[in-house]
């Protein structure tokens, strides 16, 4: 299977798309796995479309969930496990750059 060359503005909007995702999915879980699951898999799709530069996409997803959860909680928009959506939301750093950074490794072999 051919891997998709995109541009980097393509790029940005999948972050942008699959962050959306995420949210929904943040909010939603019972179990943290799920959504540190889902960050995983996006995350290593950011870094086989963009070897290079995967961490920049990993870097804005994890910037775009924070602030997303901290922006609905001011809403008034409470997950339905808060804990859970806390922990993922907050915590999804350190699986979003390994994976970005296993993508592109696997891109450039």
């Amino acid at each position: 299977m051919k891997i998709p060359n995109l541009n980097f503005p393509q790029s940005l909007l999948l972050v942008v798309l699959f962050s959306a995702i995420q949210i929904y999915i943040i909010h939603i879980s019972e179990i943290v796995y799920v959504p540190l699951l889902f960050t995983l898999l996006f995350s290593v799709v950011y870094g086989l479309i963009q070897p290079k530069k995967g961490w920049i996409l990993a870097l804005l997803q994890v910037v775009i969930l924070i602030a997303a959860y901290w922006i609905m909680e001011a809403q008034g928009i409470r997950a339905a496990y808060e804990q859970t959506a806390i922990f993922a939301s907050h915590v999804s750093i350190f699986p979003s750059f390994a994976a970005s950074f296993m993508g592109g490794f696997i891109r450039k072999i």
